[in-house]
């Protein structure tokens, strides 16, 4: 019997169910509108799933120009994005007028986009360059961050290596803010120098972690490690438990032993649903990172297979469910769907 605390129903998108009570919410000060998007950084963000798209909402509420491109992007995320006020520009445009380029995008998306970014902005005349900024918030690799960012400097631009640890950026019904941390290195973005100015810094919840190219990205590595390593843990035992017919006893166990842990390990799972399509590539950078530190590549290498099996062989992206067991039972179904190829 699951005890009333543990329901099957868990809402995966709700900070509290996975980080500390209150962990990353706050009451923003009021937007100032005695000053316009003309006396601030012009942004442009890079791409619009969700993340960007909670990035993009915080900015344009605190009156910030935001510009993009979405060429090859869906009708609903063009809508959603020119619904917050997002301008979709050519390219060469977006670089002519933004001072700050933030990359968002799937881990094997962070080198095409900083190398298409670098050659856009080098065809620029010389008289319409402006100082850029080029943050990288992408879930790589501190020796991919620093690819990117000799791409980036090579071109021109100022690189800072980051990374995002939470979730999209959201205002909540009692009108506080839930923030992800956004951590940095390289260049400090508080500097006199840099095309960002304080109230941004501190508006993004931006945290610098060291002055080498690839701390930023290798601490979310870390972090993301432990807390998507728990995700495939849980996936393989709760599959196994469901085959053996002991689902229900072992969250029961799980829920009577460790009563603070179980919302979390239930919350990375349901999580991964949409994510896990990510999440492969994102490990396979984890199992780079950690093999830099000297430790075998077997064991992250066996957790990019098990969201491979949630991307691949379920419908759970597309068709997301909220209840554990029926989401355990999904992935059976994919496990035997894979054990038949």
């Amino acid at each position: 019997m699951i005890p009333p605390k543990y329901p099957n129903r868990l809402a995966p998108q709700h900070a509290d169910a996975t980080f500390g009570s209150g962990v990353g919410t706050s009451l923003l000060p009021p937007v100032d509108k005695s000053l316009s998007s003309a006396d601030k950084p012009i942004v442009a963000i890079f791409s619009f799933g969700e993340m960007g798209m909670g990035i993009a909402a915080l900015l344009t509420k605190f009156l910030y120009r935001i510009v993009t491109n979405l060429d090859g992007r869906s009708a609903k995320t063009k809508a959603r994005a020119l619904a917050i006020g997002v301008e979709d520009l050519p390219l060469e445009k977006v670089l002519n007028e933004a001072s700050i380029f933030i990359s968002i995008v799937p881990p094997a998306e962070a080198l095409p986009l900083a190398q298409k970014t670098a050659a856009a902005f080098q065809l620029l005349p010389c008289s319409e360059k402006q100082d850029l900024t080029y943050l990288d918030l992408n879930a790589i690799s501190p020796g991919l961050a620093r690819q990117v960012g000799q791409v980036i400097i090579g071109a021109g631009m100022t690189f800072v290596d980051g990374a995002i640890i939470g979730f999209p950026p959201k205002e909540l019904e009692d009108k506080t803010w839930f923030r992800p941390a956004i951590t940095t290195s390289g260049p400090q973005l508080d500097d006199q120098k840099s095309t960002f100015t304080t109230q941004l810094v501190s508006l993004l919840n931006v945290r610098h972690v060291g002055d080498e190219i690839g701390a930023g990205s290798g601490l979310k590595m870390c972090f993301g490690a432990i807390y998507k390593d728990q995700a495939a843990v849980a996936t393989q035992a709760y599959t196994t438990a469901q085959s053996l017919g002991v689902l229900s006893a072992l969250r029961s166990h799980l829920g009577k032993y460790f009563p603070t842990s179980t919302p979390i390990i239930e919350s990375s799972l349901v999580g991964s649903q949409r994510k896990a399509y990510r999440w492969i590539k994102e490990m396979e950078e984890v199992e780079d990172t950690f093999a830099e530190g000297g430790w075998s590549r077997d064991l992250f290498r066996g957790v990019s297979n098990v969201f491979r099996v949630v991307a691949h062989k379920t419908n759970l992206e597309q068709q997301s469910k909220e209840d554990v067991e029926v989401i355990t039972g999904e992935i059976c179904l994919g496990l035997r769907r894979t054990k038949c190829i």
